[in-house]
């Protein structure tokens, strides 16, 4: 931990400049080989999540004509004080216990770029760590402030301040899972850290993320579930980021992964 917690704080300190093109070029190099499983894993998840989300719905419906219109139609605003209380509670939890799975993704990526072995059951390893709690912790801390922010704001009709606002954090904090997973941080330490390495060197680190968002994008011309296969470039771009502002030594932190335990 110790020993993690310099090398953070090193590179907060000395601030490694990111080399734009580098960093393409390695996150490219990354996804094409994370891109097929990545994608798999990615449809398998939504088809899942999909399922399980229209049963809820349907139940709480009672008519599946009412489905479509209800869910366009949902309005937080809309439900009473305790109704509000539920809805923030059941997303911060069920976003609390997804975070696991967006590092999985990362681990795959690691995984990827030393030639080791991945599979789809990589994306879900983090939940039987350590890590698990951490990043729990810091995405239910983030979804609350963020649905705070954007009920409030949107209750006082200025929705647009809210969803920049949630944006602004996003981008500050885009670096909180690979420093817990990989950084050892704890929730707040990685949060905190997050947005100490992007303040560096914002405009770079924005440039980047808006190249892996169009990137993305451009899985919709692949009759839109395209998209599926290009999301794995996130994953590769964040954790590229990640390694060139703190190296990584080719056989450490994720070969602890897995064997430590609380």
């Amino acid at each position: 931990m110790e020993n993690k917690n310099t090398m953070v704080d090193d590179a907060i300190l000395q601030s490694h400049p990111l080399d734009f093109g580098l960093v393409i070029e390695k996150s490219f190099e990354n996804f094409k080989k994370i891109a097929l499983l990545g994608g798999i894993t990615i449809l398998l998840l939504f088809l899942i999540l999909f399922g399980v989300v229209m049963v809820f719905v349907a139940a709480f419906v009672g008519a599946a004509s009412n489905l479509t219109e209800t869910l366009t139609d949902f309005n937080p605003l809309d439900l009473t004080a305790v109704g509000i209380f539920i809805y923030v509670a059941v997303v911060v939890v069920i976003t609390g216990l997804f975070a696991p799975i967006g590092a999985g993704f990362l681990k795959m990526a690691h995984l990827a770029k030393q030639d080791k072995p991945f599979s789809i059951g990589t994306v879900f390893e983090y939940y039987k760590t350590h890590h698990f709690k951490e990043l729990f912790i810091a995405a239910s801390l983030l979804t609350i402030v963020n649905l705070t922010l954007t009920t409030g704001l949107e209750y006082f009709g200025i929705t647009i301040i809210g969803t920049v606002i949630s944006y602004i954090i996003g981008f500050f904090t885009v670096l909180t899972v690979p420093l817990i997973v990989f950084g050892n941080q704890t929730a707040l330490n990685a949060i905190t850290k997050s947005a100490q390495l992007v303040v560096k060197q914002p405009f770079i680190i924005f440039g980047l993320l808006i190249v892996g968002f169009i990137g993305i994008l451009i899985g919709l011309f692949g009759l839109c579930i395209g998209i599926i296969f290009t999301m794995p470039f996130w994953y590769s771009l964040t954790y590229t980021i990640y390694t060139h502002l703190i190296p990584m030594k080719e056989s450490s932190e994720i070969e602890e992964i897995g064997t430590t335990f609380e």
